[in-house]
């Protein structure tokens, strides 16, 4: 796209604008993506990544608490949690989400495989 494109604001015929680099969508474009892209992955990895790696002008405190709101998921956890959730993924890929994910206070639990073992 050319700068000239850019500067007046108009979108390319594709629709894809938002994805380039330095976009800040509005509040209301942004939501209504972001719930999008948490309706469409039901894993809560992949919706998170998507979201983080299409947003990422805002703020991870703005997306914590935008994705919070549209995953039932991330019910039980902080804020605060799901912020250092975006930051497992950024930084560590899915091993690290998986990691930050398991220490969470609020973390479901796996049932061992030693039925005679009680917690």
């Amino acid at each position: 796209m050319d700068d000239a494109t850019q500067e007046d604001g108009a979108e390319s015929a594709d629709g894809l604008d938002w994805l380039l680099p330095g976009h800040r969508p509005a509040p209301a474009e942004a939501l209504r993506r972001i719930q999008a892209l948490c309706a469409a992955w039901p894993d809560l990895h992949a919706a998170m990544f998507a979201v983080l790696a299409t947003h990422q002008e805002l703020p991870r405190d703005v997306l914590a608490a935008a994705i919070k709101q549209f995953r039932a998921d991330l019910d039980p956890y902080t804020r605060e949690d799901v912020v250092g959730l975006l930051t497992a993924l950024w930084n560590g890929g899915k091993s690290g989400f998986d990691a930050v994910l398991r220490t969470r206070a609020n973390a479901p639990k796996k049932v061992g495989g030693f039925s005679w073992v009680k917690e």
